[in-house]
């Protein structure tokens, strides 16, 4: 059981403790503005990463594969002729694959086919090639493209630029409110930085251009990327004479 004598002295202890907590909460709040800011940077894409894909269907598996392989060895030539270098195309694989339908007389599967693909992965660094590049591959046997992907080789520059852009701007936000009120922003209290989405656009996005008005290859307007970036930031504030 504990004594008097003991639960005083537990209490002269905590005592401090207790002062030193309520003092910390005495002063008052401290003066700041929380603001957005929002950052953009826009550049030409110089890259660009194309699927294209060769199939065929045959009752017979050899007659598929020879066709696909054709072509795909067409493809690659139309590749290798507008100067690509090796490491940026791939081509590693094949994909074969049974067809069936069903008979109703005999209800089971009855085997009617193949279906044999290739897949080629293209980089592609200079861009106004890239409509030759497409239509050429058509022509040689492609019958699958997908839409290019535009990139930027110095795509984490450009971000970073977007992230100072709003920064900046998050500082102009910050001073326009102030002024108006008569104080002055000081320094920075915490930032937060938020990327944007992907630079756009994609080349499912690309501007088309009228097909009377050129030939195919020339139709392919890449436009520019724009990459984006926000932060929210909280500055102190400076009030004259406080």
């Amino acid at each position: 059981m504990r004594t008097p004598a003991l639960l005083a002295l537990a209490g002269a202890l905590l005592l401090p403790l207790v002062s030193v907590t309520a003092t910390a909460g005495d002063g008052p709040p401290p003066r700041a503005l929380s603001v957005h800011g929002e950052g953009r940077v826009s550049a030409a894409p110089d890259e660009a990463r194309i699927g294209l894909g060769v199939q065929a269907r045959s009752p017979d598996l050899a007659t598929a594969r020879e066709d696909v392989n054709a072509r795909t060895a067409a493809v690659l030539a139309h590749l290798e002729s507008l100067g690509i270098p090796a490491g940026d195309i791939s081509a590693p694989g094949l994909t074969l694959r049974p067809e069936y339908r069903w008979d109703k007389a005999k209800e089971q599967q009855v085997l009617k086919g193949y279906l044999v693909q290739r897949r080629i992965d293209v980089r592609l660094t200079q861009l106004g090639s890239l409509g030759v590049l497409i239509e050429g591959a058509a022509d040689a046997g492609a019958n699958e493209v997908s839409p290019p992907v535009l990139g930027h080789s110095e795509a984490s520059r450009l971000r970073r630029e977007a992230l100072a852009a709003a920064a900046l701007d998050a500082r102009a936000n910050a001073e326009a409110l102030a002024d108006s009120l008569g104080i002055a922003v000081g320094p920075v209290r915490s930032l937060d930085a938020f990327q944007g989405p992907q630079p756009r656009p994609m080349a499912s996005e690309m501007m088309l251009r009228s097909a009377d008005a050129a030939p195919g290859a020339e139709t392919y307007v890449t436009g520019d990327l724009v990459f984006e970036s926000r932060v929210n930031a909280t500055f102190d504030l400076v009030v004259p004479g406080a």
